[in-house]
């Protein structure tokens, strides 16, 4: 579920904010190992770790959070995430060689597709022709600079995934 499960990564911490509610309230959460929950764990005062998120123990949140994770529980979220990877492998195989295509790369549900820009970064003269071409066709994407991230919910469908690929086929030729 996490990146250093992929990186083969124990963190000591592990900060969680938006995918806990499915994204839908804020609500953040630190994790850690034992021994760091020891070290701090106290009637003593001054050895407590005065640390909290701007959303922790929201209620709402709490409750999104807990009817989000019974999803994971009750649904085959996880064979969904299986499907959305599957057409990422599939459709950014088509952009490797593109011209207009300087890298692209994907982990779990998570896809991007980096363009060639004299001006690449964030503050890229690309983005702006890019997020207004995608909304005039129907797709919500928030390209960062010349950098094109898809990062679909879980319940989409394969066709629509596919229709959000075609669109970044389309603007690659902008």
């Amino acid at each position: 579920m996490f990146a250093c499960d992929h990186a083969g990564v124990v963190p000591d911490l592990l900060c969680l904010a938006k995918g806990l509610t499915g994204g839908f309230l804020p609500l953040a959460a630190t994790l850690c190992r034992d021994e760091v929950y020891k070290a701090f764990y106290s009637t003593d005062r001054s050895k407590a770790f005065f640390h909290g998120h701007s959303y922790s123990a929201n209620p709402l949140g709490c409750a999104a959070a807990i009817a989000n994770l019974k999803i994971f529980e009750t649904e085959p979220v996880f064979e969904r995430i299986a499907a959305i990877e599957q057409v990422h492998k599939e459709r950014l195989a088509d952009f490797r060689t593109h011209k207009a295509v300087s890298d692209v790369r994907m982990l779990g549900t998570i896809a991007a597709v980096e363009l060639h820009a004299g001006d690449s970064g964030y503050l890229s003269s690309l983005r702006p022709r890019l997020y207004e071409f995608f909304i005039e066709n129907g797709v919500l994407l928030r390209p960062l600079g010349n950098v094109v991230y898809t990062v679909p919910p879980y319940v989409i469908g394969a066709h629509d995934l596919h229709y959000v690929y075609d669109v970044i086929g389309k603007a690659l030729e902008l």
